[in-house]
C-alpha cells in the first residue's frame, strides 16, 4: 500500500489556528480596554487639576494683594434655596459657590465647573486673618484636617 502524504490544513490545524486567534484578539481587546480606561482617568485628573488650578490662580491673586481684607466668609441660601458659600475682599472681589450648581464665581463670572465642594471659612490668628478652604472636585480633596489654608 502507498500512502500518499496530502498537502494541506487539516481540521486540527484550522481549531487552533481558530484558538490561537481568538486568545489574541481577546488579549488585546482586555489591555485595550484597561488602556483605555486608564487614559480616561488622567483625562478626568487632567480636567480637575485644571479647574483647581483656574481657582487657586485667582484666589491667591487676592490673598496677596497688598491691603487686601476678607470682610466676610460664610454660607448663605440664595433665591433658589441653594447652599452657597461664599467670601468678600475689600477689593470688592466676591468668591461664590454653590452646592447644587457645583461652580465657583468671581464676581458673578464663572471660573470653574464640577467642583463637589468649596467652603470658605474665616479665623483669627495671631493678628492675621486666617482662610480655610475645603475643595473638592473628583478625586483632588482637600477638606478637613488637609484644607487649603491661606494667611492674609
Amino acid at each position: 500500500m502507498d500512502f500518499k502524504q496530502e498537502k494541506g490544513i487539516t481540521t486540527a490545524t484550522v481549531i487552533v489556528y481558530v484558538i490561537v486567534i481568538t486568545f489574541v484578539v481577546t488579549t488585546l481587546s482586555v489591555v485595550t480596554g484597561y488602556f483605555r480606561q486608564e487614559v480616561n482617568q488622567n483625562l478626568q485628573k487632567d480636567k480637575d487639576n485644571r479647574e483647581y488650578i483656574k481657582f487657586a490662580s485667582y484666589f491667591v491673586q487676592d490673598i496677596q494683594e497688598e491691603g487686601n481684607k476678607v470682610i466676610v466668609a460664610k454660607e448663605m441660601k440664595d433665591e433658589n434655596e441653594e447652599k452657597v458659600y461664599y467670601i468678600q475682599f475689600s477689593n470688592g472681589n466676591i468668591y461664590q459657590y454653590g452646592q447644587k450648581s457645583k461652580r465657583i464665581y468671581r464676581n458673578q463670572l464663572e471660573i470653574c465647573k464640577n467642583i463637589e465642594l468649596c467652603q470658605f471659612v474665616q479665623k483669627e490668628e495671631n493678628d492675621k486673618t486666617k482662610i480655610i478652604v475645603d475643595f473638592a472636585i473628583g478625586d483632588f480633596n482637600k477638606t478637613d484636617d488637609n484644607a487649603l489654608i491661606f494667611y492674609m
